[in-house]
């Protein structure tokens, strides 16, 4: 990465922007600001949640020969047609063919040949008769029933044919899609490579886990921020830095950003307000950051911003308050990770629900409120209750809860039973 140096004169010309955009305009721009990771190859089974970077077009068809569809005789279906237990059908057997052995000679008329599941069907036959509907003695098979006439057979390149496209580019791989790379001989795909986020939280009153006791005393709060996004940018798909805290010192904070150079994406938590303590905007002013817009119109997580650091990386500032830090984490840290992993989907699953409970409208914010969904018997739509109170300091209002309801901005109360938009945690 290419470091970013932090000084009063490299404020200069950074842009000062004093705009306030919607969730949904926010997460547009975040994704189309972002830059996609550059591409890799790398093994198969690491590659497992990566984006290929490539179409992959099939090198050979799949089955790549006509095989068995099961353990039997491979034949001609017009020679056991109307074959029965009381008039069977005799057929020489002229091969035993197991899975991966090649046929010693194509089936005429009269003939057949002992044959495995996935063994190749030999030239002349059409039809793999079960083992069951059969009785062999010595050389010669009698065939008891015809319903296999012109069945079990699977034919070369039936699932996929040589040179057609298999997954283009923008394919997330998982293990069915490695399934059929890895049946296609495809051992090293060329896939994007994961972002490197850094997790930055700030505040003299948080405290580490590695020290438990100022916690459990009461002395200072756990940092929350630090342990929930780490695990939150490596859910969305990245490697996730931790950064630490940084204290309210602006130089402090300044250093550890210096420090940060080589994350493709910065979060910071907490200090984006605009309090005598909060030094984040300043700080990333001083280090050159274009900043895109400086607030959302969004309850909680109002203050998020995002900006643009001199060398291209980004910068996502989310608030302190976990509860608004995840939220705004869920409305756009995860699109602006998987835009930058290749992700042609960034947002989390959304569908329409039943409001469980009235809710109080924001006169100009939209609500995200947490909330949980229930199927009532009988009902298409779910139903989303509220975790409890909706403040952003209950966190068990998010831990609780399945995912979160947009109540848009406006006078009053949506009642109880109206029809809101969801989001998914899952």
């Amino acid at each position: 990465m290419v470091s970013t140096s932090c000084s009063p004169d490299s404020a200069v010309g950074a842009t000062e922007l004093m705009r306030v955009l919607s969730a949904a305009d926010a997460a547009r721009e975040i994704t189309a600001a972002v830059a996609i990771q550059p591409s890799l190859r790398m093994p198969l089974v690491d590659a497992n949640g990566h984006v290929l970077a490539e179409d992959v077009m099939a090198a050979v068809p799949l089955p790549p020969w006509t095989n068995a569809g099961m353990d039997g005789y491979a034949v001609r279906a017009e020679d056991i047609r109307g074959a029965t237990a009381s008039t069977p059908i005799q057929l020489q057997i002229i091969d035993a063919i197991a899975a991966g052995a090649t046929p010693r000679a194509p089936i005429g008329r009269g003939e057949a040949a002992r044959i495995f599941t996935g063994a190749a069907v030999p030239d002349g036959a059409d039809s793999v008769v079960r083992q069951e509907d059969t009785e062999q003695s010595g050389t010669t098979v009698s065939v008891q029933r015809d319903r296999d006439a012109g069945g079990n057979v699977r034919r070369a390149g039936a699932d996929l044919a040589r040179g057609a496209l298999t997954f283009p580019a923008g394919t997330v791989l998982g293990p069915h899609q490695i399934a059929v790379l890895a049946a296609l001989g495809v051992a090293h795909p060329v896939v994007h490579r994961r972002p490197r986020v850094g997790v930055l939280t700030s505040g003299d009153e948080l405290v580490p886990l590695d020290r438990p006791d100022e916690i459990t005393s009461g002395a200072g709060l756990g940092d929350a921020n630090g342990p929930a996004l780490a695990v939150l940018v490596s859910q969305a798909g990245a490697i996730a830095v931790p950064l630490g805290i940084a204290r309210d010192d602006a130089a402090e904070l300044e250093r550890t950003v210096r420090s940060a150079d080589d994350v493709d994406l910065l979060i910071t938590a907490g200090g984006v307000s605009v309090g005598d303590h909060d030094h984040v905007r300043s700080v990333m002013q001083r280090c050159g950051v274009r900043q895109l817009f400086d607030r959302v119109r969004v309850r909680p997580g109002g203050p998020a911003t995002f900006g643009l650091f001199p060398d291209g990386r980004a910068w996502l500032a989310l608030p302190g308050n976990p509860v608004s830090a995840m939220v705004t984490f869920e409305l756009f840290g995860r699109p602006a990770i998987r835009a930058m992993g290749g992700h042609r989907v960034t947002e989390r699953r959304q569908f329409q629900a039943q409001l469980g409970d009235d809710v109080r409208r924001d006169a100009t914010l939209d609500q995200y409120v947490r909330c949980t969904f229930e199927w009532p018997v009988g009902e298409t739509a779910p139903l989303a209750r509220l975790t409890g109170p909706q403040g952003s300091g209950m966190l068990m209002s998010i831990a609780r809860a399945d995912g979160l309801a947009i109540i848009p901005a406006g006078d009053g109360v949506l009642p109880a039973g109206a029809s809101v938009t969801v989001m998914t945690f899952d």
